[in-house]
């Protein structure tokens, strides 16, 4: 059996969680096992513990950076050398943390993959700036395996140095679209004749909240009749509420928080709203358009992520203004259209889990 140390997972169930949970949770796993590192703060877990520890997987908890980055360096070291993994597997942002690639290099037999899972990253963040800048020397060495989840990503953190695309493959067949979840969900959520706009996302800047509610707010101006939700949490909770509230739409834009029920959300809604500043390639906008749902999407997410002709892409320079009607006439599209199908577009496109999981059992194979 080959042993796969997964680094990169956090509390979040974001991205990279959902892609890491897809591939576990289909992978031969009497051939692959996977080992996951958490350095949350405090006690927090990381995201779908229980499932982890339920597939088999173990879960090592160590210091955050912040906390001590002494004694994460060392225990990390140490989970290292006594496991002798036959891959380490980064998932990563930047090059920000390097202890995931030295480490092994250093103390262990253990193959190192670093996976690119974004094709950017935020503004400020001085001190990770720099440490990217310092640890890219890194993407010279020849023995790290480089993965990325599209083209951008690649470029993003590889440079010129070639990479496998990964494809961020979800279980398309449980996105087929479901009428009877739509009524169930329409009623509990009293918005049975109303216009449903949906977005998921971390609420940080890279999602670009600020044009989503000025956005949202032109909407309303057309047909009031309409109503957000917001799928996430991070780091800026408290400020986006309190945004909402200042501008008077908290009876109209409900923050759903963390859920695990994504899908029957899509299958609920109209029209899916993603305004980001950048995406890696936007795992989320996959599902949507498994689900059928109508997409309008800020033109800076990677091409690979427009499989279908559900999504329409806006130049978020523009004002929110001139997108308020487009985003209405979605709806009429959505409600028109026949969703059922949508999931056999994006399977046929190549972001079905099961190539996700060939592709990356052949590179844990060698």
């Amino acid at each position: 059996m080959k042993r796969i140390l997964q680094i990169g997972m956090t509390s979040n169930y974001g991205g990279i969680e959902s892609f890491i949970m897809n591939v576990y949770r289909n992978i031969d796993r009497k051939k692959f096992q996977f080992d996951f590192i958490n350095m949350e703060t405090g006690d927090k877990p990381i995201a779908y513990s229980d499932e982890i520890k339920s597939l088999g997987g173990k879960i090592y908890k160590i210091p955050g950076r912040r906390e001590n980055i002494k004694e994460n360096r060392n225990q990390l070291k140490k989970i290292i050398r006594e496991n002798n993994y036959d891959f380490v597997h980064n998932n990563v942002l930047t090059w920000s943390y390097s202890d995931g690639i030295t480490l092994p290099l250093k103390y262990s037999s253990s193959q190192v993959i670093v996976h690119s899972h974004n094709s950017y990253m935020n503004p400020g963040m001085y001190t990770r700036r720099i440490l990217n800048f310092v640890n890219r020397r890194l993407n010279r060495k020849d023995s790290i395996i480089r993965l990325a989840c599209s083209v951008g990503a690649s470029k993003w953190l590889f440079r010129n140095r070639p990479s496998t695309i990964i494809p961020n493959g979800i279980n398309t067949l449980d996105y087929a679209f479901n009428s009877k979840i739509r009524a169930e969900y329409r009623k509990e959520f009293n918005v049975k004749n109303k216009n449903v706009f949906l977005h998921v996302g971390r609420l940080s800047h890279q999602k670009n909240h600020d044009y989503l509610f000025k956005w949202f707010k032109e909407i309303l101006k057309l047909d009031s009749n309409s109503i957000l939700f917001l799928v996430g949490d991070g780091e800026l909770k408290e400020e986006l509420r309190r945004q909402v509230k200042n501008m008077g739409l908290s009876s109209q834009i409900k923050f759903l928080g963390i859920r695990n029920d994504v899908k029957n959300l899509m299958f609920m809604s109209d029209t899916f709203l993603f305004p980001s500043y950048y995406e890696g390639l936007g795992i989320v906008l996959i599902e949507a358009q498994a689900t059928g749902l109508q997409c309008i999407a800020s033109d800076r997410i990677e091409p690979e992520a427009q499989i279908t002709n559900q999504i329409r892409t806006i130049d978020i320079n523009k004002r929110p203004a001139d997108y308020a009607r487009l985003a209405l006439e979605s709806i009429k599209k959505s409600r028109n259209a026949d969703r059922k199908e949508s999931y056999l577009k994006v399977k046929n496109a190549g972001y079905d889990i099961s190539n996700t999981v060939e592709m990356l059992e052949e590179i844990y194979s060698k």
